[in-house]
């Protein structure tokens, strides 16, 4: 993270939750906010098997408005609309993906913080 982007997420109030680390999880880098990901319960993603994240960000005054996955190779994304369920400031589970086939997906987050929202995106490779 950039000095910058810290400081202004360390004066957003989210001193203690920020910034996230790898131990939490696949970090997104956007302008001034960071989302880390996990699969619920530790699991991995299984082709064709429904399965949930878990997502945080840093500061944690930014909203998780939409999950969306696509492969851009293939031009389709899933055949299904997840849904997002707050569990604290900062932390939501996604519930309701599956991902139908093998090969390149791009996850989108969208998260809306101070008047704007951003789409975070980040390239899985499911086998």
């Amino acid at each position: 993270m950039k000095v910058g982007a810290l400081a202004l997420a360390l004066a957003g109030g989210a001193a203690a939750a920020c910034p996230l680390t790898p131990d939490d999880g696949r970090l997104i880098e956007g302008d001034a906010l960071q989302v880390a990901w996990t699969v619920a319960g530790g699991g991995a993603i299984e082709v064709g098997q429904p399965f949930e994240l878990e997502v945080r960000a840093c500061p944690d005054t930014a909203e998780l408005r939409a999950v969306d996955a696509t492969m851009p190779a293939h031009r389709h994304g899933m055949n299904y609309r997840p849904s997002i369920v707050a569990l604290a400031p900062g932390r939501w589970r996604v519930q309701g993906l599956i991902w139908h086939m093998r090969g390149g997906w791009e996850l989108a987050l969208d998260l809306h913080r101070a008047g704007r929202t951003q789409t975070l995106r980040q390239a899985v490779d499911l086998q």
